[in-house]
């Protein structure tokens, strides 16, 4: 069911949303739709305080949506971070409310160069140098675009499986966005992987330290969903 369907996307929409100045609190709210579709609510909280920070993601359904599914997401990342960039520590997602509850976390234990699951469900993995999360690429893509920087590589984990992926993201050009927290000047970034399925475009504002206004993901070209920012607040910038 195409309502079902965009409550199991929510949670892989958003990519987490840092100048080297960046708050060191914040939080913000998206509005999620398909389409017309009105289908809930995604909020982020960000802390960081003697060099760990903790960012959390929360996704709740409403509108059409919530008919149809009480699911929620719970994602999560703690670790280190400096000027220099994020590091991770640990990587946990949890969802409740649904038919079948699906739960893990991943330990990065960089001193032995290793990606731990928790339960010992999934095999360990190598852990590349710099590798991120779903809730930190894109505070090193806003960090990257606050330089200047056009393009990033970077490898993440994606998913249960504790699979990572090598995220190639791309600056494609300047568009003005309208979303509920109000009308930006935008820096359009898409996202895409080798041999991957899916597409994720971002519309980063320069005025809120490039935090992402609307993000897009398609599969196969296929529109699965939309963010669009309702509220920020983070230091000096407070959106609407």
């Amino acid at each position: 069911m195409r309502k079902r369907c965009l409550a199991g996307a929510l949670a892989l929409l958003v990519a987490g949303a840092g100048q080297a100045a960046t708050p060191t609190d914040w939080e913000a709210a998206y509005a999620v739709r398909q389409g017309p579709v009105e289908g809930g609510e995604a909020v982020q909280h960000y802390t960081a305080k003697d060099g760990h920070y903790r960012l959390t993601l929360d996704v709740t359904p409403g509108g059409v949506v919530a008919m149809f599914t009480q699911e929620t997401f719970h994602d999560e990342s703690e670790g280190l971070v400096s000027s220099r960039g994020w590091q991770p520590l640990r990587y946990s997602h949890v969802r409740d409310g649904g038919k079948k509850d699906k739960n893990y976390e991943f330990t990065f234990d960089w001193k032995a160069g290793q990606l731990i699951e928790r339960q010992g469900d999934e095999p360990t993995v190598a852990l590349p140098a710099g590798t991120l999360d779903e809730l930190t690429y894109v505070e090193a893509l806003r960090q990257k675009l606050a330089a200047g920087a056009t393009s990033m590589v970077v490898p993440a984990l994606y998913g249960s499986g504790g699979e990572l992926r090598e995220y190639h993201l791309q600056v494609l050009g300047e568009e003005e966005v309208s979303a509920p927290a109000g009308h930006f000047k935008t820096v359009k970034v898409q996202r895409t992987q080798p041999g991957g399925k899916y597409t994720v475009t971002l519309w980063c504002a320069p005025e809120l330290d490039y935090f992402p206004v609307r993000i897009d993901r398609e599969k196969r070209g296929q529109p699965q969903g939309t963010l669009w920012l309702k509220r920020y607040r983070g230091g000096a910038r407070s959106v609407p």
